[in-house]
């Protein structure tokens, strides 16, 4: 751990750093010194471009804590290393994990080869998505309860919405889509929770994004056309669509935790707008 780390500096956890946007969210995190930025990863060895990352960085800001979201233990101790580090507070979460296993992505309700399958990607979606947030929140609340600035911020996606898959007629990434939906609620749950604490929790979607730079997976062809045909959809439902670099993305990211306060709790931040229709 860095000798400057300790109550003075404004602390972060990013939960799911290791690549695309929450790299990105580390990155731009640490280049400002005078903050601490601890990196919830569940696997600190293999996490290629997050360790390239601190070596690369001069601020000597960043700190992996090695954690697995589906395991509440797990969250646990890294949020008790993480008070070891700084008195026992921390500032702001930020929780980015998620389940995108490209094998089963673009499936809809009645893709899956068999049930067995179909079960499996959506309780290992559950985990993730739901019961991971639930996890990360939990074991560092404590912690924030002790800090100053009392933010949650998760990571959502337009996709969990119902008038996302409604409105552009998507009917595959139904697991994804479907936890995502509930992990919105979850957020919505802390913030009624901790609405008489003086907390802010928000859902921020970080709009779409071009994160191959850093995957793990290459998507086949024939998800490459699923997903070109949704990005058409996409441009055509509305009226400001952009398609992010991770640096765009995570630069919004941030204002948006920069400026929300109690005011905003619960709220669900999109960029896009939609286009009304005749």
């Amino acid at each position: 751990m860095s000798a400057r780390t300790g109550l003075a500096m404004p602390s972060y956890v990013i939960v799911g750093g290791s690549r695309g946007v929450g790299l990105e969210l580390v990155r731009q995190l640490a280049v400002d010194a005078e903050n601490a930025v601890f990196v919830v990863a569940r696997n600190e060895a293999g996490s290629k471009y997050l360790n390239e990352l601190v070596e690369k960085s001069t601020t000597g800001n960043i700190h992996i804590v090695q954690a697995d979201v589906v395991e509440a233990s797990s969250m646990k101790a890294a949020a008790a290393s993480v008070a070891k580090a700084t008195g026992g507070s921390l500032d702001v979460l930020i929780h980015n994990a998620a389940r995108t296993e490209l094998t089963h992505a673009f499936r809809g309700l009645t893709d899956y080869e068999d049930d067995d399958t179909l079960d499996t990607e959506f309780i290992q979606s559950f985990k993730v998505n739901v019961l991971g947030a639930i996890h990360a929140v939990n074991a560092f609340l404590p912690l924030l309860r002790k800090g100053s600035a009392k933010k949650i911020a998760i990571i959502g996606s337009e996709g969990g919405t119902s008038e996302y898959a409604w409105g552009i007629r998507i009917p595959g990434m139904a697991a994804y889509a479907t936890t995502k939906a509930a992990e919105h609620l979850v957020a919505t749950k802390y913030a009624v929770l901790l609405e008489p604490e003086g907390f802010t929790v928000v859902t921020i979607s970080p709009g779409l994004v071009d994160t191959r730079a850093t995957a793990v997976e290459k998507a086949d062809p024939a998800d490459t056309t699923e997903m070109a045909g949704q990005i058409a959809r996409f441009q055509e439902a509305f009226t400001n669509f952009k398609a992010f670099t991770p640096e765009e993305a995570v630069s919004r990211i941030l204002s948006i935790v920069a400026e929300i306060s109690p005011k905003d709790n619960a709220s669900f931040w999109s960029y896009y707008e939609w286009r009304k229709k005749d």
